[in-house]
């Protein structure tokens, strides 16, 4: 998980300019130091079953993304926590590597 690249936000302009809804794959969560693989686990299951520090982890770089988005002037918020779709994107964490689902 990291940043914005240049072609993220060439792709935010267009939805935004074709008033697209999208969601944003968050990517890459089994990346953050000390995962542990959750065969089959939905996102909330395999979340709780991390480590401390792991989940500190990915609620900093969240919020890194999140504020990333705002820059952009887009609300958004993790999936499960997003209590107003209309106005904010849902980010969902996925891996595409290990087996992994909402």
């Amino acid at each position: 998980m990291h940043g914005f690249e240049p072609q993220t936000i060439k792709s935010l302009n267009l939805l935004r300019m074709r008033n697209t809804e999208f969601i944003v794959a968050l990517n890459k969560v089994d990346r953050l130091y000390g995962w542990k693989t959750c065969r089959n686990a939905p996102t909330g299951k395999a979340m709780k079953l991390q480590s401390k520090d792991v989940q500190l982890e990915f609620e900093h770089r969240l919020t890194q993304i999140i504020i990333e988005f705002k820059e952009q002037g887009l609300n958004t918020e993790l999936y499960s926590k997003n209590k107003d779709r209309g106005e904010t994107y849902s980010i969902v964490p996925t891996s595409a590597i290990r087996e992994f689902f909402m």
